[in-house]
């Protein structure tokens, strides 16, 4: 039987002020094995992106339980919060949040050096990661010298430097033209299953959605199978 990844039980989110209370998730239950691809899509507004926001521990759900990696997300402190997003997530966004004063292999480094890695084991993993990225020979390049699609790569090689259980990614692709977002795409596909990892994906593009092993859509709130 395959191992859990990632579970979700009866997980709402509700935001109140004085004036309103607003639902954005209700009773949202799923789980992904390990090693699997998970397609969430939904209109803008849908709350994708708050439920990757309470999978990532940057919000706490309303009701309900999100385990990951052993760790009961929605409880943790501040102290476990931080070693369970170095040590569960690798995440991908829409946009890249490389650091423009760091090359693109100090910016893949700089997870495992915040994690404790010595510099020259760092060091190696990320002319690795860069390599399988294609992006050996524009590794000492900074952001500003590389093109929307060559920075987005160097992000999936980011999020796997500390060798992460699941990945979670917001409209990877949502920045680029087509022709390098079906570049990024392959990729992204390419190098989870590579490693074995589990991804979780939010997107608005039918292509990229239809490549998951398995796909919800988020509608008023509720998670259904598609």
């Amino acid at each position: 039987m395959s191992e859990t990844a990632l579970s979700l039980k009866g997980v709402s989110k509700t935001y109140t002020s004085a004036s309103e209370k607003l639902t954005i998730l209700r009773n949202i239950s799923f789980s992904v094995e390990t090693g699997r691809i998970v397609v969430i899509t939904g209109e803008s507004g849908s709350g994708k992106s708050t439920l990757l926001n309470l999978i990532g521990g940057l919000d706490t759900p309303t009701s309900g339980t999100i385990e990951a990696g052993n760790y009961q997300v929605g409880s943790l402190g501040e102290e476990r919060l931080t070693e369970y997003r170095r040590n569960v997530l690798g995440l991908v966004f829409q946009f890249h949040y490389l650091l423009k004063e760091f090359t693109a292999l100090e910016n893949v480094m700089l997870p495992a050096r915040i994690a404790g890695l010595p510099k020259g084991e760092a060091r190696e993993k990320a002319e690795m990661l860069i390599a399988e990225v294609g992006l050996s020979d524009r590794k000492e390049h900074y952001p500003t010298a590389l093109s929307g699609g060559e920075r987005q790569r160097v992000a999936v090689a980011r999020a796997l430097i500390n060798d992460p259980l699941l990945i979670l990614a917001d409209e990877p692709t949502g920045n680029l033209d087509e022709g390098n977002s079906r570049m990024v795409e392959d990729l992204l596909f390419s190098v989870v299953r590579k490693h074995g990892k589990t991804l979780l994906l939010v997107t608005h593009d039918k292509n990229l959605a239809a490549r998951g092993d398995r796909r919800y859509t988020l509608h008023a709130g509720e998670l259904l199978p598609v």
